[in-house]
C-alpha cells in the first residue's frame, strides 16, 4: 500500500478501523486480532511522529504484517521493515526505514557488545542493529535501490516509553549516531526525528516509489566480489582445499563455465551438479569456494549466485558467516532458505482455494497440478521464485530438503506442501543447481530426499544428464582419517567388536605423549581442516599440513571430560559438549535458561567418583528466535563466548560444523545388549522423529520391534554418526551404561582395560 504521510495521517484520523482492514488484506498473510489490536494501537503513533509539515508530500511505503505495527517485506527475504519512507534529496532518491518499537524500556541495560542491549536478565538485538541489517539488505539486494542508485538510512521509534539511555550508551553509542533512536517526547516528534528526516528526504520522488514498492532481489556483484577476493585470499584463506575436493571444485567450475556460455548463446539448457560425501569430507569447503570463485569471475553474466541452505542452524551460520567476512550485516542476502523458491506462500494458497474451489488441489501428490494451475491463472510468483531466477544456486546439506511427496515430508515446516518438493523448486529456478549432499546425514522424519528423487525431478525439468561427484576418499576432520570414520560407520551399523577393532587398527597406533597415550595416525599423509573457532566466530582453514594425531577417550564421568575440554579451551582451542536428543527439551521457552536451578535444566546427571553421588547439568543449546550462531559460533556477549561449555549442542545444531575438540555425552538412548544395538524408545525425544516415534510406540504395545523401531533405530545411530565425526583433534565420549562402554572399548581392541586407565586412548 502506497500513500502519501499526509493520506495516511487522514485515514489514521478517519477510518482507522478501514485502514488496518486494508493492511490485513494488502500483506497476504493470517494476521490475528492481536496484531490489529497493536496496528490500532501503535499507527496513530507513528501519525503523530511524522506530524511535521515538511513531511506531508512525501510517500509512505506499508506492506507485510508485524506484531506491533505494519511492515515491508524485504525482497526474497524473511525478514520485515515496519516502515518506509521514500523520496529524494539533491536530486537523488532516497529511502528511510523505519523500526517501531512498542517495548517498555525501563529496567533495560546496555548490552554486553555493539548490537545487543540487555532485557528481562538476557541479551536481545538492538534494535538500531536490526535496522542496520535492514539498510544494508536494501543497499545490496534490492532492485530499485540499485537501479536508482539510492541512499538507504534508518531509525528507531520507541512508541511507548521514553526511557533510551540504556540503548544509546556504550557499547552502542557509535551504532545509535548512525541509526538513532527516537521516541514520542514533544522534543523528539517536533524537533529531532523531523530533522532526521528532512536531512535525508525533502522532496516526493513517485517513480521511485513505484518502483520501491514492486522491488525484486538482485545482487550487488561488485560488493560480493568484495567478500569472495577474502575468501579465496590465500593469506587469508577461510576454506582450502586438497586432492579430491580440487577435483570437485574444478569439475564444478567447468561445468559452471559451460553452463553459463550456454546461456549467454541463447540456448538455455538447465544443468545439476550432485557432489556426495561424509562428514568431513570438506562439501561446505568446496560449496563456499566455488561460491566465492563464481561471484569473483568478471566473465559471468549478470545474476544472481545465491548460496542456500536447508535448515535454521544453517541459515542462521553461514549468514552470520559471511557477514563477518564482509565486515556488514549482509549475510541473510547471500544465504537464501530452502523455502524461499515456492511461486506462493501457504497463506496465499489458502486464498486461492477458497476462491477457486476445487482447482487447487488439497492432495500433495496432486503439485504439478496445482502449479498448473497457478500458471493457467496467471498468478505472480513470489520474489526469487520464477523460472530459471537465479544463475547459479548452490545448496548446502542437501539430505535435509524435504519432499511432500510422503507423509513425513507433510507439516507445518513454513512452505505449502500441496505445492512439491523443495528440491524441484530450487531446480526450476535455477539454470545451475549444485546439491552437496551426505543421504546418511538425513536423520528427521521430513528430511527425506533421495538421490534418486533428485534425478528424475533433473529429468523432468528438462537438465539433462546429471553430473555427480563423490568425496568420499577426503577427510577434513577427524585428524584427516577417513579410517577413523569408517570405523565409527561400522561401529554404528552393529558390527561385532573383533571386525571393528580391526578396523580401529587401520587408524589407531597408541604412541606415549607427556605421559599418556594417544591415538595416532599410522600414515602421514597430507590433510587439511576447517572449523568454527570461538575467537572470530568464523569458519577457518588450517593450512596443509601433515595428519596430526587424533584423539578418542573414553571418560569415567562428566567431571574428567569437562576438565579436559577446558585445558584445550585454554590452549585456545575450540570446544563443545553434544549429546543425541535423548533429553527433553525442558527449557526451550525459558528467556534465561542459564538462570535456572540445576534441577530445572535439561541435563542432570548422577554418577558416582569414588563412591559419592554427584549431579551434572547443563542446558540445551539456547537458541532464541532459531538463532543457532549463539551456540556454533559463541557470538560476542553471548554466555557461550563466555563459557562454550555451559550448554549442551544436538546433531541437528552442530551437523555441517566442527570444533577442535568435543565431548560427546552417550546417554541411555541406543546401547548395546546381547550383541547388537537395542533401542531404548523411552529415552528418544527428538521432536524430528515424532511420526516414526508414535508408529514405533504402537509397534512396542504389540510386543515386538518392526520397521518403524528398526528405523528409529537407525536414525538414533545417523545422529550419533554426525556428534563423533565432528572433532578435529579429538573426542571425549562418557558412557555411563557399564555394557555399551566396554563394546566401544572392545571395538577400539581395549576390552577388559579400565577406560580410566587408558584415557586417553
Amino acid at each position: 500500500m502506497l500513500l502519501t504521510v499526509a493520506e495516511f495521517r487522514d485515514r489514521v484520523r478517519a477510518d482507522l478501523g478501514d485502514l488496518v482492514s486494508d493492511l490485513t488484506r494488502t500483506t497476504g498473510r493470517a494476521v490475528g486480532a492481536n496484531e490489529q489490536r497493536a496496528w490500532k494501537a501503535s499507527l496513530p503513533r507513528f501519525a503523530v511522529a511524522l506530524s511535521s509539515q515538511q513531511l506531508q508530500s512525501l510517500h509512505l511505503y506499508f506492506q507485510g504484517a508485524g506484531s506491533l505495527s505494519l511492515e515491508y517485506p524485504l525482497p526474497a527475504a524473511s525478514y520485515w521493515c515496519d516502515a518506509v519512507i521514500l523520496g529524494r534529496n539533491q536530486g537523488r532518491p532516497c529511502a528511510v526505514i523505519v523500526e517501531m518499537k512498542d517495548w517498555d524500556t525501563r529496567g533495560d541495560r546496555p548490552g554486553r557488545a555493539e548490537g545487543l542491549v540487555e532485557r528481562d536478565g538476557a541479551q536481545w538485538l538492538h534494535p538500531s542493529e536490526q535496522v542496520r541489517g535492514y539498510t544494508e539488505y536494501c543497499k545490496r539486494f534490492h532492485s530499485a535501490i540499485d537501479a536508482h542508485a539510492a541512499d538507504v538510512a534508518g531509525c528507531v521509534l520507541l512508541t511507548r516509553d521514553y526511557v533510551t539511555e540504556p540503548y544509546v550508551l556504550e557499547p552502542n553509542r557509535v551504532l545509535t549516531i548512525q541509526y538513532p533512536v527516537f521516541t514520542m517526547a514533544a522534543n523528539d516528534v517536533q524537533k529531532r526525528l523531523p530533522e532526521f528526516l528532512v536531512a535525508r528526504i525533502v522532496d516526493p520522488d513517485d517513480q521511485f516509489a513505484r518502483d520501491f514498492e514492486r522491488g525484486t532481489y538482485r545482487q550487488d556483484r561488485g560488493f560480493l566480489a568484495q567478500i569472495g577476493k577474502q575468501i579465496l585470499d590465500p593469506k587469508s584463506s577461510y576454506f582450502e582445499l586438497l586432492d579430491d575436493q580440487r577435483r570437485a571444485f574444478a569439475l564444478c567450475r567447468a561445468t559452471a563455465e559451460e553452463v553459463v556460455k550456454k546461456y549467454e548463446e541463447g540456448a538455455v539448457r538447465k544443468k545439476l551438479i550432485i557432489v556426495k560425501g561424509p562428514p568431513g569430507s570438506g562439501k561446505s569447503a568446496v560449496a563456499a569456494r566455488l561460491w566465492a570463485t563464481l561471484v569473483t569471475d568478471e566473465r559471468l553474466p549478470e545474476g544472481n549466485v545465491v548460496f542456500t541452505t536447508t535448515s535454521s542452524s544453517q541459515n542462521s551460520n553461514w549468514a552470520e558467516l559471511f557477514s563477518k567476512v564482509a565486515g556488514l550485516p549482509v549475510g541473510r542476502g547471500i544465504v537464501r532458505g530452502a523455502n524461499g523458491y515456492y511461486p506462493i506462500t501457504t497463506h496465499k494458497l489458502g486464498v486461492l482455494r477458497k476462491k477457486h474451489g476445487d482447482m487447487f488441489l488439497a492432495d500433495p501428490l496432486k503439485w504439478r497440478e496445482n502449479l498448473r494451475s497457478l500458471t493457467s491463472l496467471g498468478e505472480k510468483f513470489q520474489d526469487g521464485a520464477s523460472d530459471n531466477h537465479n544463475l547459479v544456486t548452490i545448496v548446502d546439506e542437501a539430505h535435509a530438503l524435504i519432499n511432500p511427496e510422503r507423509p513425513e515430508g507433510r507439516g507445518q515446516f513454513g512452505f505449502a506442501p500441496t505445492l512439491g518438493p523443495q528440491a524441484y523448486q530450487i531446480i526450476r529456478c535455477s539454470i545451475l543447481t549444485l546439491m552437496f549432499i551426505d543421504p546418511e546425514q538425513g536423520f528427521r522424519d521430513r528430511e527425506n530426499t533421495s538421490l534418486d528423487e533428485l534425478r528424475a525431478w533433473a529429468q523432468e525439468l528438462n537438465v539433462g544428464e546429471v553430473v555427480e561427484l563423490d568425496l568420499s576418499g577426503a577427510q577434513f576432520r577427524c585428524g584427516g582419517s577417513p579410517e577413523y570414520v569408517e570405523w565409527i560407520e561400522s561401529l554404528l551399523r552393529g558390527e561385532p567388536a573383533s571386525r571393528n577393532s580391526a578396523r580401529a587398527g587401520s587408524w589407531r597406533v597408541e604412541i606415549e605423549e607427556g605421559g599418556s597415550v594417544v591415538s595416532i595416525h599410522r600414515a602421514a599423509q597430507p590433510a587439511a581442516t576447517y572449523r568454527v573457532q570461538d575467537s572470530d566466530s568464523v569458519a577457518a582453514a588450517n593450512a596443509p599440513r601433515f595428519r596430526t594425531p587424533f584423539e578418542f577417550h573414553v571418560v569415567g564421568d562428566p567431571e574428567e571430560m569437562e576438565a579436559a575440554l577446558r585445558r584445550h579451551h585454554a590452549a585456545r582451542k575450540g570446544v563443545r559438549l553434544v549429546s543425541s536428543f535423548s533429553r527433553k527439551w525442558v527449557t526451550r521457552d525459558k528467556a534465561n535458561p542459564h538462570a535456572l536451578p540445576a534441577e530445572l535444566r535439561d541435563f542432570n546427571e548422577r554418577y558416582a567418583v569414588q563412591g559419592e553421588q554427584r549431579t551434572w547439568s547443563r542446558i540445551w543449546n539456547y537458541a532464541p528466535g532459531s538463532d543457532y550462531t549463539l551456540f556454533i559460533q559463541a557470538s560476542e556477549g553471548s554466555k557461550m563466548a563466555n563459557d562454550p561449555l555451559c550448554e549442551v549442542g544436538c546433531p541437528y545444531v552442530v551437523r555441517g560444523f566442527d570444533y577442535d575438540y568435543l565431548g560427546v555425552l552417550w546417554l541411555n538412548d541406543l546401547v548395546w545388549r546381547e550383541g547388537h544395538w537395542k533401542l531404548n524408545l523411552d529415552a528418544v525425544q527428538e521432536t524430528g522423529v515424532a511420526q516414526l516415534l508414535a508408529r514405533a510406540r504402537k509397534e512396542r504395545q504389540s510386543g515386538g520391534a518392526g520397521p518403524a523401531t528398526l528405523e528409529v533405530r537407525r536414525k538414533t545411530a545417523q545422529a550419533y554418526r554426525i556428534l563423533l565425526t565432528r572433532a578435529l583433534r579429538g573426542v571425549y565420549v562418557w558412557i555411563p551404561d557399564p555394557e555399551t562402554r566396554e563394546h566401544l572399548l572392545s571395538s577400539l581392541g581395549a576390552s577388559g582395560l579400565d577406560a580410566r586407565a587408558r584415557s586417553p586412548l
